[in-house]
């Protein structure tokens, strides 16, 4: 019969709110980021606000301060005979870094100096989150190597490019303003019932096992007294008979 009643609770509750319920917080219209504004259909949308400027900015890395970093491998300092590039994302949204290394370098560090960007999970090669595409085989940077087989190009001389594609992130969007479904809005209501009946359950044990031990101190507090007041009537009558 419980579920039933809050299933018609619930119900009532959202026929009563309409149309309400799907419209945008007073407290996001009188937001100083935003400014309201109704479309031809009369609903309401937020727009930013002109000239708003944010409290926080991203952090300038070591290289954007001191301007390097545009600057070449070389340029910066870091040798090796082995060409490595550094590709992320695909298409024109690719970001491409090229650097060198020496074979037998960890891909970790090597990637860590050319300023390449890979997300790790475990750091020990068992988890797969920092896998990368190198030349046609799948290597896990955070424990693999630069490899110390690679043949000379019999033209130029040099290392052959290793191309290592890394797996493309993003930022993870959470919406503060979002509409919950009705079911996830009845569950909560059926939870939070739940622990309302717990809290009234739990409160009224509580209450028995205080009422219980304050009887039992009772107890103890009368015995103790009749204990004292026949040690009082004991050594009375010892007074009397030594008179």
């Amino acid at each position: 019969m419980v579920p039933q009643q809050c299933l018609m609770m619930v119900a009532a509750m959202l026929m009563a709110l309409g149309s309400n319920a799907f419209t945008i917080p007073s407290s996001s219209r009188n937001s100083p980021l935003f400014m309201s504004s109704t479309d031809d259909d009369g609903m309401l949308k937020l727009t930013k606000e002109k000239g708003y400027v944010p409290k926080w900015k991203k952090k300038e890395t070591l290289a954007d301060l001191t301007g390097t970093a545009d600057l070449s491998a070389g340029d910066k300092g870091l040798i090796g005979s082995v060409p490595i590039t550094f590709q992320q994302g695909k298409g024109e949204a690719a970001t491409i870094i090229e650097t060198t290394a020496l074979p037998g370098q960890p891909l970790k560090l090597v990637a860590s100096q050319a300023g390449q960007f890979i997300k790790y999970g475990c750091g020990k090669g068992e988890c797969g989150t920092c896998e990368s595409l190198c030349n046609g085989k799948y290597l896990r940077p955070c424990v693999d190597v630069v490899p110390t087989d690679l043949e000379l190009d019999a033209e130029t001389g040099k290392y052959p490019t290793l191309l290592i594609q890394v797996k493309g992130t993003k930022a993870k969007v959470v919406s503060s303003g979002k509409f919950f479904s009705v079911k996830s809005f009845i569950l909560g209501f059926w939870n939070n019932l739940l622990g309302m009946m717990g809290f009234v359950r739990d409160r009224r044990k509580a209450k028995k096992n205080w009422q219980e031990r304050m009887d039992k101190e009772a107890e103890v507090k009368r015995l103790t007294e009749e204990k004292k007041r026949r040690r009082a009537e004991e050594a009375a009558m010892g007074n009397t008979k030594a008179q």
